[in-house]
C-alpha cells in the first residue's frame, strides 16, 4: 500500500504532468488544461490547509475540465478526510472504474475494503432508524384505547340481607331471654295449672329462639356469600361453597 501522503503526492505529480501537457496548437484544449491546472493547484492549497470542502470543489472543477481520473481519487480523499464515508467510498469506486490499473489503484482498493463495512453499518443503522420512526408514526396515528368503564357502585342487596339476618338473630335473642324468664317461673310455679301453662310458653319461646338464631345466622351467611360472589367487585375475595359426601367445603380466593 502506498502511504496516503505519498499517494496524494503521486496524484498531484501525475496530474500536474498530465494537466500541464498539451499541444500549443490545440488552443481550446490547452486553455481547458490550463484552467484545470489552476483549479488543481488551488485545490491542493486548500487540502494542505485542511479545508477539504473547498479543495473538493477545486478538484471537481479541474476534473470537469480535464476528466483526469486521479482527480477523482483526490475527491475521494477529501470526502474521507471530511468524515463522509459514503461519498468517499463512491468516489474511490468511481476512480477504480476509470483507472483500474492507475497509479493509486491499490490504495483505492484498500480504502474500498476499509470503508465498505462502515458504510454498510451506516445503512443498516439508517434503515433501523427509519423503521423505528415509521413504527412511532403508526403508533401515534392509532386512536388511543378507550378508557376503562367505571365500576358500578357496589350493590346494597347483600347488606340488606345481612341486616335482615341480624334482625332475625336479634329476635331469636329476645325469645331466648323470654324463655329464660319463663323457665325461672317454672321453678317457682305455685300450682300445676301454672306450671303446665308456663311450660308450654317456655317450649314455644325456646323454639322461636333457636329458630331465630338458625335463620338469622343462615341469612347473614347468605348475604356475606352473595357480597363476595354474585355482587363482588373486580378486585375482591371470591368465596365458593360445595357440598361433598363427607360434609361441606368452603373455598376463599382473591381475583384481580
Amino acid at each position: 500500500m502506498i502511504p496516503r501522503p505519498l499517494a496524494l503526492a503521486l496524484a498531484v505529480l501525475v496530474a500536474l504532468l498530465v494537466l500541464g501537457a498539451g499541444p500549443a496548437s490545440a488552443e481550446p484544449d490547452a486553455d481547458a488544461r490550463a484552467k484545470a491546472s489552476a483549479h488543481f493547484k488551488q485545490g491542493q492549497a486548500f487540502f494542505n490547509r485542511g479545508d477539504f470542502d473547498h479543495a473538493l470543489a477545486e478538484y471537481q472543477a479541474a476534473f470537469d475540465l480535464s476528466a483526469e481520473p486521479l482527480l477523482v481519487f483526490n475527491i475521494a480523499l477529501c470526502h474521507d478526510r471530511a468524515n463522509r464515508p459514503e461519498q468517499a467510498l463512491a468516489a474511490f469506486r468511481r476512480y477504480l472504474e476509470l483507472a483500474p490499473n492507475g497509479g493509486v489503484a491499490d490504495e483505492a482498493r484498500e480504502d474500498v475494503a476499509r470503508l465498505t463495512p462502515i458504510v454498510d453499518k451506516l445503512a443498516a443503522d439508517r434503515t433501523a432508524e427509519e423503521a423505528r420512526k415509521r413504527e412511532a408514526a403508526a403508533n401515534a396515528s392509532r386512536p388511543p384505547p378507550p378508557p376503562p368503564k367505571p365500576l358500578a357502585p357496589p350493590s346494597r342487596v347483600p347488606l340488606y340481607i345481612v341486616v335482615a339476618g341480624a334482625a332475625v338473630t336479634a329476635a331469636g335473642a329476645t325469645f331466648h331471654v323470654l324463655s329464660s324468664r319463663t323457665r325461672g317461673r317454672l321453678e317457682d310455679a305455685p300450682d300445676p295449672d301454672s306450671y303446665f301453662a308456663d311450660r308450654d310458653t317456655f317450649k314455644l319461646q325456646r323454639g322461636l329462639a333457636i329458630g331465630g338464631y338458625a335463620a338469622g345466622a343462615a341469612t347473614m351467611m347468605t348475604g356475606l356469600i352473595l357480597g363476595v360472589t354474585v355482587f363482588r367487585q373486580r378486585e375482591a375475595p371470591q368465596v365458593s361453597a360445595a357440598v361433598t359426601p363427607g360434609g361441606a367445603m368452603v373455598t376463599l380466593g382473591w381475583a384481580r
